[in-house]
């Protein structure tokens, strides 16, 4: 009954799919890839690349600020999961619009925010990225963000398997990163364990819990794997 559903409003948006001869995707690939690809995106745009300027702005009250964050995007996380399974097709955004009010100019707009979206997300873990390799390479900063930013561009350029595979990768050096970090810091966990008090704000201070609302909405920016993963849904 699923399948027939999806197909039937694949069918509906993209005709040219229901024709015998017209040109498929083929699926490469597989869950591991998926989960990775995610996994990926989430960690190194939200934990590598915001952690500093989320603790810049609420200092220890920043991991409240990712759960707030991680609540309000677990309900857009259901949506993509839903809506994904039902049109697994690579525009996602526009297609969801298109399919519930069908109206070109609105789904057209949305293509254009995701764009924009994925412009300055992109932008943001690349100046990053460039912050990581600054410490053992030493260039200006401008040489070293565009040098990122081509080469990341021409693995783009591969296949989907094969660009997916090399963010895999990065992946799991990531995780194992921060494996590192959390060893550390339960091998030296006094101070730690002293300190989660300060998580969170006293009910007055309205200053933290502004740099908590002001995280939050910054920290919304590591969970943009999410259409990351719906707009890979068509392979």
């Amino acid at each position: 009954m699923q399948d027939a559903r999806t197909d039937a409003t694949s069918q509906r948006l993209f005709p040219e799919k229901a024709r015998p001869n017209s040109p498929q995707l083929i699926r490469s690939l597989t869950l591991t890839h998926a989960v990775l690809y995610g996994l990926g995106v989430t960690i190194g745009a939200g934990i590598y690349v915001l952690v500093g300027a989320a603790a810049g702005r609420s200092g220890m009250h920043a991991p409240l600020a990712f759960i707030a964050a991680a609540i309000v995007m677990g309900m857009t996380a259901a949506s993509f999961a839903e809506l994904g399974t039902r049109m697994p097709v690579a525009a996602s955004e526009a297609a969801y619009v298109q399919a519930a009010f069908h109206r070109k100019w609105l789904s057209g707009a949305v293509g254009l925010l995701v764009v924009g979206a994925a412009a300055i997300s992109g932008a943001t873990i690349t100046v990053g990225s460039a912050g990581y390799l600054g410490v053992f390479i030493p260039l200006p900063a401008s040489y070293i963000i565009a040098a990122v930013v081509v080469t990341m561009g021409a693995i783009a350029c591969l296949s989907a398997v094969q660009s997916i595979s090399f963010a895999g990768l990065m992946t799991v050096i990531e995780i194992g990163g921060l494996l590192l970090i959390v060893a550390a810091a339960l091998f030296d966990s006094g101070p730690l364990i002293s300190r989660l008090p300060e998580l969170l704000p006293a009910v007055g201070d309205l200053t933290a819990w502004t740099g908590v609302a002001e995280t939050t909405i910054l920290a919304v920016v590591a969970f943009i794997g999410l259409q990351h993963l719906a707009q890979s849904s068509a392979e």
